[in-house]
């Protein structure tokens, strides 16, 4: 869309309207941003809850108050006739609105002499509370991940067989490998679910196995960066495992890319037979699970069990290691933010209090 935008060209009662601007920004941002449909998710609502204020859409009648009210409205719980949206999420609305009119500025300046979003600061989030494992919890997570098989197995009690017969879309082996690949590289769930096979480094069973170093390379992480992860000798061995046993029969004919694919058969599975992400989330779910069942010590649970908390976990333990710099956690971790680092790398209060308690 060819937007006007002098008032030689436009008198001010033809583009006075946010209706003629938003799709023109909308259509920048599918071009620039990571995250298009999000954005245009935000600007929508900010939108319609102007025109269902005023009755119209005129760009010159926007004012802070308006600005103000809408964030109040998206933060206000349900019961108080809000929207009860989380404090984050709130904030990526006025990010979302704050992009757009600084470009609505600089492309109408006639319209919005003044910023009516000057002042409007977002909302103060509380520090995040770091989720890791304790070297105890690894090793029992590890112990049910190499028992995976028997927590997928049919339980059928007129089977007289020896062997374990599995679920039609039980993958404990992939599953096991994705739980090793998370601890040994701290990948976020979306990195690891693009992962394509040609992106392991060897990636034939054989020389996995043998090889004394393997890595995940051109890892796409969050703002367009790129990064490379190595494999520890579990990780390597888990996913030999899975490319020699599961991932073939999934594979569709080799017509696929993705390392880690769904099983195929499966309803509503990808083309391609990627993964997708929630099934990720469900998947770690189900161990956690089965990993709490076998111990009546809360202390040792871990459940819910979620990506991150392994992202969390190999950070923490990679701190811990001698001769580790703050260079080295931020090109493994692929995180600029010296405030995320420390995040990650902080130790939970429970540890923390237990190093007192031991002095």
């Amino acid at each position: 869309m060819q937007m006007r935008t002098t008032r030689n060209v436009v008198s001010l009662s033809e583009d006075d309207h946010l209706g003629l601007w938003l799709p023109a920004y909308i259509d920048r941002v599918y071009e620039d941003s990571q995250d298009p449909k999000k954005i245009e998710r935000c600007l929508n609502r900010f939108y319609h809850f102007y025109i269902e204020r005023y009755g119209h859409d005129k760009v010159t009648g926007i004012v802070k108050r308006d600005i103000q009210d809408w964030l109040n409205f998206l933060y206000k719980p349900e019961k108080n006739g809000g929207a009860g949206y989380a404090a984050s999420y709130v904030n990526n609305h006025h990010s979302a609105l704050n992009g757009f009119i600084k470009w609505l500025r600089a492309a109408a300046p006639h319209l919005m002499p003044k910023d009516p979003m000057k002042g409007i600061r977002e909302i103060m989030l509380p520090a995040p509370e770091p989720r890791t494992l304790t070297p105890q919890q690894i090793l029992s997570l590890k112990n049910i991940c190499d028992r995976l098989e028997r927590f997928h197995a049919k339980t059928d009690r007129r089977r007289t067989t020896k062997t374990i017969e599995l679920k039609k879309y039980a993958r404990p082996i992939r599953d096991r490998a994705i739980v090793y690949v998370f601890l040994s590289t701290g990948l976020r769930r979306e990195e690891l679910v693009m992962l394509d096979i040609d992106q392991v480094i060897p990636n034939e069973p054989e020389l996995l196995r043998q090889a004394r170093s393997a890595r995940i390379v051109k890892i796409r992480g969050k703002g367009k960066t790129e990064g490379t992860e190595y494999l520890s000798a579990e990780a390597r061995n888990a996913l030999a495992d899975y490319l020699q046993h599961e991932r073939e029969r999934d594979a569709a004919k080799g017509e696929t890319t993705a390392l880690f694919l769904s099983a195929s058969g499966r309803p509503k599975r990808h083309e391609n037979g990627r993964l997708h992400p929630r099934t990720i989330n469900k998947i770690l779910e189900q161990i956690g699970q089965w990993h709490d069942s076998e111990t009546q010590d809360t202390s040792r649970h871990i459940s819910p069990l979620r990506p991150h908390d392994l992202r969390h976990t190999f950070a923490n333990e990679l701190a811990k290691k001698p001769g580790v710099t703050e260079q080295d956690l931020e090109r493994l971790l692929r995180h600029r933010s010296k405030r995320y680092i420390s995040t990650y790398t902080n130790p939970p209060a429970e540890r923390t209090a237990g190093l007192i308690e031991d002095l």
